[in-house]
């Protein structure tokens, strides 16, 4: 395996000793863009001209104004980074963009326009905190691939764009892109964008009788589940057209990330989601963020699919504890292995709150001497069972723990950052300064249970490791 970290002196990292990007067998993993850099103090009235002049306030005091020119310099070191790495944006297969304030997203929408001709599969999503030293407003991650250096994965083709006819964008981004075998579609929402205003779904009355199967024809529990259940429900049969359109099914999604509104819809959600893929399910990340898509959307589902007719082998993980939730712990496709979100659970698959829960005595003298400064109580306990159940997962994989490539850490509250870093530190620490990309992001929601406060989402490539698991 090919494996180079990129490291620019000219762009902060949001958390020191991280690279800014891992290319592993031409996959690059960007880390967490902010806007900002050392030394640079942009404002507004210092964006080109043409660009001020797009829409803006001419008021120096509105905040969108602010926003932009974070927002430009936040795409401005993506694409140093990008280049460093030895692709460019119109080779991003997918992105996310974090907002402090949604309410800025058309400000942002015109940053991206002016920054990628054809964009990605992106989600953008209102978040609790942006944490980084450089800019708080807004996050980019990214996941990009370097043209022609792995001839499985070889470059981007954009096979639905935003101007797609048949099945509209609600914004400025790609339905879906293919590399090689992999098809990454954008965040799906449960909006008609095919009809005037692109009206949202708000429950069982706007769909057909057969996504009703949860309705009970009673008024309190349907309007309790009746509007998650639809949502989900419609959304997951957009993505069944858009993946119809390129040949493929529903099973043939592999990793399916789900973003929701409110921590309470996951159970209702969960029996849509089980009922749709049967024992097919993908490994599966959910979050509870602060916005999602429209005003009024609940939910926003974000898949990556493999194409069957490419005849790549797929090794699945199965969990080393109950499971949380349907799916496979891990999946492997051509090297590229896609972790289900991994949360701090012990051997009942129980989430800890408390370093006295955990199995292991180094695991239980560490959380205990950070738990004395945490700021969300139990969170060093989940951390160190986080990383406990990812390497046991890895080993399952034959994966060493150095094949990470990226790591998106969800926490509950950003001031609790460093104590992640020490606990992490411990299963990294053989690494040395080759640490994966990183992205953290603090949400209201880091898991889809009430009490989780963190959530590792992990990427790795290792063409060596083997096939194990279901």
């Amino acid at each position: 395996m090919s494996r180079r970290a990129i490291r620019l002196d000219t762009v902060a990292p949001i958390v020191r000793g991280y690279p800014h990007a891992v290319v592993a067998d031409g996959l690059v993993f960007v880390s967490g863009m902010r806007g900002g850099r050392p030394g640079l103090d942009r404002s507004f009235a210092d964006l080109p001209e043409s660009f001020r002049q797009n829409g803006f306030s001419r008021f120096g005091v509105s905040d969108e104004c602010d926003f932009a020119a974070e927002a430009w310099t936040a795409h401005e070191n993506l694409d140093l980074v990008l280049r460093a790495a030895g692709t460019e944006a119109s080779q991003v297969l997918r992105q996310h963009m974090w907002l402090q304030d949604k309410r800025v997203f058309p400000a942002y929408e015109k940053v991206r326009m002016a920054w990628q001709e054809v964009p990605a599969p992106s989600s953008c999503l209102g978040v609790g905190d942006v944490p980084g030293r450089f800019g708080h407003l807004i996050g980019l991650e990214a996941m990009a691939v370097v043209p022609d250096e792995n001839p499985l994965f070889p470059r981007r083709s954009t096979v639905r764009t935003f101007d797609n006819k048949d099945f509209p964008s609600a914004a400025f981004y790609s339905q879906a892109v293919r590399c090689g075998p992999l098809a990454f579609l954008a965040g799906h929402i449960p909006i008609q964008t095919d009809r005037p205003g692109q009206p949202v779904i708000t429950g069982y009355a706007d769909i057909p009788p057969e996504g009703r199967f949860l309705a009970t024809g009673r008024s309190h529990p349907d309007s309790r589940h009746g509007p998650i259940a639809a949502q989900t429900w419609y959304t997951y049969e957009k993505v069944r057209e858009n993946l119809a359109a390129q040949g493929m099914e529903m099973s043939d999604i592999k990793h399916v990330a789900v973003m929701l509104h409110d921590v309470r819809d996951f159970d209702a959600f969960h029996e849509v989601h089980r009922r749709i893929f049967g024992d097919k399910a993908p490994a599966l990340i959910v979050t509870t963020v602060n916005e999602v898509g429209h005003r009024g959307t609940r939910i926003e589902i974000e898949p990556t699919a493999l194409d069957p007719r490419a005849g790549i082998p797929v090794a699945e993980a199965d969990w080393p504890c109950p499971a949380p939730f349907a799916g496979p712990a891990a999946v492997g496709v051509g090297g590229l292995f896609m972790f289900a979100g991994v949360l701090g659970l012990n051997a009942a698959g129980r989430l800890v709150s408390h370093s006295s829960e955990l199995d292991d005595p180094i695991g239980r003298r560490v959380a205990a001497d950070l738990q004395r400064s945490e700021n969300s109580p139990g969170f060093a306990a989940q951390c160190w069972a986080a990383w406990s159940l990812l390497r046991r997962v890895a080993d399952s994989l034959h994966l060493p723990l150095d094949a990470i490539a990226k790591t998106t850490v969800y926490v509950s509250d950003a001031r609790d950052i460093w104590i992640y870093e020490e606990v992490r530190e411990c299963f990294l620490s053989s690494v040395g300064r080759d640490l994966p990309a990183a992205e953290f992001v603090s949400l209201r929601g880091p898991g889809p249970a009430a009490g989780a406060m963190v959530q590792i989402e992990a990427s790795a490539v290792s063409t060596a490791a083997g096939a194990a698991g279901r």
